[in-house]
């Protein structure tokens, strides 16, 4: 029975070594993965903030441009502005200009304009002055003379 229980006891203490050995093996390969794990979440990260960054100077340039894009707009419309605050002193001096002239020799004149200047010069003028040289104008040229009546009485865009 001693020899029975040793052998038990052998078989225990070996298995426990055998158990103990396959334990470290499986400590030391998780070990292995679990640092492989890390480098890898190491990488990704790394990746990760190279994108962060170029996506913030992304961003920078973008608002940036928009920026510039906002400065060429208002200097666009400053322009603008500045062309029909000309435009518009150009038509009123014209206004004066054509209520000072007889209304045949002012038709004459509006025939030879564009109908859109004729027709703004036409809506500043007095209405009786306007009506003088529209009634001129039809005699001259009754299809321009229609032609701006209809945008006379149409809504100005």
């Amino acid at each position: 029975m001693k020899i029975r229980f040793l052998v038990l006891i052998l078989l225990i203490s070996f298995g426990s070594l055998l158990y103990a050995e396959d334990s470290l093996i499986n400590i030391q390969q998780l070990q292995k993965s679990l640092q492989a794990k890390e480098k890898q979440l190491a990488e990704k990260e790394k990746a990760l903030n190279e994108k962060e960054k170029r996506l913030k100077t992304l961003e920078a340039d973008l608002n940036a441009k928009q920026k510039e894009l906002e400065e060429i707009r208002n200097t666009i419309q400053k322009i603008y502005d500045d062309l029909k605050g000309v435009d518009d002193e150009n038509i009123d001096k014209l206004v004066k200009t054509l209520s000072n002239t007889k209304p045949k020799s002012a038709a004459a004149i509006i025939e030879k304009m564009d109908d859109n200047q004729a027709v703004k010069v036409l809506k500043r003028m007095d209405p009786k002055k306007s009506g003088a040289i529209m009634t001129a104008l039809g005699k001259s040229n009754p299809e321009k003379a229609a032609k701006i009546s209809g945008q006379l009485i149409s809504p100005q865009r």
